[in-house]
Order: C-alpha cells, then structure tokens, then sequence
C-alpha cells in the first residue's frame, strides 16, 4: 500500500466540471489504467483520495493537488502515464511523488496564485492599484456557508499586479489565502476594487490558478 501527491491541471475544456463529478471521474480513471486504489476501513469502503482546495466551476488551473492511496507500488512516470491515458482531454496528471506519512500535508497549503483577466468599465492603473495595496483595510461581503457576511480581506492579499490593459479588458496577477482557515477567491477581490478603486467597475472575468505553495515552497 503506498500513498502518492498528484499535481495535475484542468483547461478550458472542463472547467465547469464539478469537484463531485471530477472525483467521480477519476475514479472511473483509475478502474481504467488498472491501478488498484486503497480503501478506507469501516462498514462503507471508500478509495483513499483527498483533493487540495478543489477549484471552483469555471476556473482553470496548472496546478491542482491530490493525495491518492493505491493498493501497491508504482513508479512515478509510469503512473502519471497511465493515469493520463485514461483520464478525458482536459485533464493532465503533470507529476507524481511517493509519500510517506505526513511527508507533504495538503492542509497546510496557504497560498495561491492566480491570472485574472477581466473586463471593466472606468480606469485601472498601475498607481490605483498600488493604492488599493495600501488600503489599511478592505471591507467586503463574502459569502461563507452560513451566508454572507463582512469581511477584511486586506491581511489575505499578499501580492497584487497589473499585467496589462487596453482600456476595455484588464490582466492582473494576484497571491492570495487559500486554505482552511481563510480562502479567498479572485472575485472577491474584484469586487473590492469595485468598491475601493475609484470609477473602477469590473465585468465579466476568468480565472486562471498558477500556483499553490505551503510557506512559499511549492510541493512537487
């Protein structure tokens, strides 16, 4: 019995696919390449398998993490091989590293990066972002699962850049919490530049997930 970190992406042609629909298709994946999974113990048996910070619907991503169990041992090429001979087009397992214990936590994973590409009416600038960077403090409603509510999302925004702009659509870079203990999604920061950013008001936008890192440190 072995334990394995997969960092794999998702692309444009299945972002609206849902975490609970992905994992079920990667379970079907598995089945296919042949590769058995370890299950859990008790009176309902399930594949040992715990997928980091799932992406919401319509984001796309380089850099998504798992932990799988699997009922033997594999090397690490042939199994990003044969999981990506099984898995649909869209999906890429991009590497693989056996793990023992606690040697990579995906609980810990802290902070993310993303590619923001959004529409918008008004002006944005290099000065006005740096401006909102300097905000003591960012109040917005974020949603939560009891409802929405208000919140400080400035201590949560560890970077933020403007990559590009042609008047219509902007490009921004952004590094953000994400995690258990604070999550904070590209669109919540669009809304507070809408609120903080004078004559700023976004439309529609993508978001793309560069990265995820514990501490800074990436984990494959």
């Amino acid at each position: 019995m072995s334990s394995y970190i997969l960092k794999y992406a998702r692309d444009e042609r299945v972002k609206y696919i849902s975490h609970l629909d992905f994992v079920r298709l990667f379970h079907r994946a598995v089945r296919r390449a042949g590769i058995p999974f370890m299950f859990s113990q008790g009176f309902n048996p399930h594949p040992v398998m715990t997928v980091a910070q799932p992406l919401s619907v319509g984001v796309t991503s380089d850099c998504e993490y798992m932990k799988v169990g699997f009922d033997c041992d594999i090397d690490e090429t042939e199994l990003c091989g044969k999981l990506n001979g099984a898995l649909p087009p869209g999906y890429e397992i991009k590497a693989a590293k056996k793990v023992s214990g606690k040697e990579i936590d995906l609980t810990k994973i802290d902070r993310a990066k993303y590619t923001v590409e959004t529409e918008y009416t008004g002006e944005i600038n290099d000065a006005a972002v740096c401006r909102f960077l300097q905000s003591k403090e960012l109040i917005v409603l974020k949603k939560t699962k009891s409802g929405e509510k208000e919140s400080d999302i400035r201590p949560h925004i560890f970077d933020m850049t403007l990559k590009s702009t042609d008047g219509k659509t902007a490009v921004i870079d952004m590094t953000l919490s994400v995690g258990s203990a604070y999550n904070l999604k590209p669109e919540t920061v669009l809304n507070a530049m809408d609120k903080y950013v004078p004559g700023f008001s976004h439309g529609f936008f993508v978001s793309h997930r560069n990265s995820m890192t514990i501490n800074g440190t990436e984990l494959l």
